[in-house]
């Protein structure tokens, strides 16, 4: 599968709150970084933890929205809230069709370029 579709499956799937969409563009070995920039950053491994925490940071939340991005030249995701400000990056890799790794950044620190 290509990068920009996977993202563009990965965003449907967290705007929708779909579970079984999610796990479909996932492999279930994925591990999932977040950069958090505090005590609550660190890894996560296995598809079931990383839906549950994708969708506690990211899904469902009335003050933001899902926006498609490029990182490093790549399709991504970014959680933006209907001020504009960036409340976490989204990027990933592919390998055999799903993404394979995901990296989640929330730190603000790291994230002051997004919200010049």
């Amino acid at each position: 599968m290509r990068h920009d579709v996977c993202a563009a499956r990965l965003r449907a799937a967290l705007q929708q709150g779909d579970e079984l969409a999610l796990a479909s563009v996932l492999n279930p070995e994925i591990r999932l970084s977040i950069d958090a920039g505090d005590e609550t950053g660190g890894e996560v491994h296995g598809r079931a933890r990383v839906i549950r925490v994708l969708r506690e940071r990211l899904a469902n939340r009335a003050d933001a929205a899902i926006d498609a991005v490029h990182v490093n030249g790549a399709p991504a995701l970014a959680l933006r809230r209907t001020d504009g400000q960036v409340l976490g990056v989204l990027s990933f890799d592919l390998g055999g069709g799903t993404i394979e790794r995901l990296w989640l950044t929330t730190s603000a620190g790291k994230l002051s370029h997004w919200n010049r």
